[in-house]
């Protein structure tokens, strides 16, 4: 193999190093958390649900609490503990008809969770961080209506901490 070719696939391999970098890319597993050490004891202050679903402010708590733990960027405290605080509003879940069939009979639906997130300094108040509107749609038949409204919970939180962690 002559010189140049060795020359040639060390040129293509970083090449291939600096796309995947420059598209952003990330192990969110492994990246710091953006807060700094000054707020990485953290915890939920507030959850507002204007929605009729009662069952969602206690999903969206339990799944925020696991995939901060999981990710190990954050320490999860008391909220009496906390450098900072998560003040969570969700807007709205909606729910509709997507693919209609030749008698308007639903055959496929839709839903939609949209919330918005702000992190707060739990010493003055100072607001660090404010999500804005994030959401998250997914299309499920007839009888499916539980497990995407798990699913949405699920990917919303996953989503919400990502935004987060790039945002810092």
């Amino acid at each position: 193999m002559t010189v140049m070719n060795h020359v040639k696939k060390l040129i293509l391999l970083f090449s291939i190093i600096f796309a995947v970098n420059a598209c952003g890319y990330h192990n969110s597993a492994t990246e710091p958390n953006r807060l700094g050490e000054m707020f990485r004891d953290v915890a939920i202050s507030k959850v507002e649900n204007p929605t009729l679903e009662r069952w969602l402010e206690p999903k969206i708590r339990s799944l925020l609490h696991d995939e901060i733990i999981r990710r190990g960027q954050l320490v999860w405290v008391d909220k009496s503990k906390a450098d900072a605080l998560f003040n969570i509003k969700i807007i709205n879940l909606t729910d509709g008809s997507r693919i209609l069939g030749d008698k308007d009979k639903t055959l496929k639906y839709d839903m939609t969770l949209k919330l918005q997130m702000r992190v707060t300094s739990a010493a003055d108040g100072k607001l660090l961080w404010n999500s804005g509107p994030v959401s998250v749609t997914e299309s499920y038949y007839t009888g499916q209506e539980e497990a995407t409204q798990q699913l949405i919970v699920e990917l919303l939180v996953r989503r919400l901490v990502d935004k987060m962690n790039q945002a810092y």
